[in-house]
């Protein structure tokens, strides 16, 4: 039973991620202000406010992260989330500065 339990976590967590990683090509309308590039393409993984999907994956919300570091991490992406290719460096960092806005867990 148990590992009937662990097997079936594998799939999920496969199914979950199978469309993450890589590049994405999102690119927001220009002028598309912080919150609302966030909410296009960050809040689909990060959850509203940064609160993470399923109440912990992927939280940002509460990062110790600095600026420049979530600027890295948004542009050039990482084993699961994809590379914002799309973004210009003065969007990335309005994204990165509104996500230092968010608040912290509870």
């Amino acid at each position: 039973m148990n590992r009937r339990i662990s097997m079936v976590s594998i799939a999920a967590a496969t199914l979950l991620l199978s469309g993450c990683g890589g590049e994405n090509s999102y690119t927001p309308v220009a002028g598309s202000a912080p919150d609302v590039v966030f909410a296009e393409a960050c809040q689909g993984c990060h959850g509203v406010e940064g609160a993470g999907k399923f109440g912990f994956l992927f939280k940002l919300n509460g990062t110790d992260k600095s600026v420049e570091e979530l600027v890295a991490k948004i542009r050039s992406g990482g084993p699961i989330m994809p590379a914002f290719v799309g973004l210009d460096a003065a969007t990335a960092e309005g994204i990165a500065t509104y996500m230092k806005t968010l608040p912290a867990a509870k």
